[in-house]
């Protein structure tokens, strides 16, 4: 895929087992063959804090970014000024390829989320949900080994201030 930038609507399928698949529009800012950058409005119905902090909350911004063949996507978060508020990242099955017409793949969240405050402390999210997939077998023990492997690959990498990638830092919101 030739690179592709332009504001078309787009829409991320995103899947966390065992609920099926949910829809969030988007304008796809930016197409490659290895990363779509999609902005998007967060709908919720309620905040979603970390440490004492709004992160989320109905109305905010995130610019995802989302990867082939990576286990994780990366959301960088805006307040409803644009004010920057931290990165959250999925860990998520990789994708083979991107786009089907004006569709992501279905996108398969594996639990574990790492948020990324601008001062660079960083929380593990949804472990409790995690450890209860692998228990009901939602998700398989190879499956939950390679995801809890990438969260500590990325907390190594941002602890040496190596995540999340450049292109991810450079963008803001239209």
């Amino acid at each position: 895929m030739r690179e592709k930038r332009s504001t078309e609507p787009i829409y991320i399928i995103y899947r966390r087992p065992p609920h099926g698949a949910r829809e969030f529009p988007g304008l796809l800012r930016r197409a490659t063959a290895n990363m779509l950058t999609v902005q998007s409005q967060i709908s919720l119905r309620e905040q979603r804090l970390v440490a004492g902090k709004i992160i989320a909350d109905d109305g905010y911004l995130a610019i995802w970014f989302i990867f082939k063949g990576k286990w994780f996507d990366v959301g960088k978060f805006y307040d409803r000024s644009n004010n920057w508020l931290g990165y959250y990242c999925d860990i998520v099955k990789p994708l083979t390829h991107l786009l089907h017409g004006n569709r992501t793949p279905t996108i398969t969240d594996l639990f574990l989320d790492l948020w990324i405050f601008p001062n660079k402390s960083h929380y593990v999210l949804d472990e409790e949900e995690f450890r209860e997939a692998v228990r009901t077998r939602i998700i398989s023990e190879r499956i939950a080994t390679k995801a809890k492997s990438e969260l500590q690959r990325l907390i190594k990498l941002v602890e040496c201030d190596k995540f999340p990638p450049d292109e991810v830092k450079a963008i803001e919101p239209l």
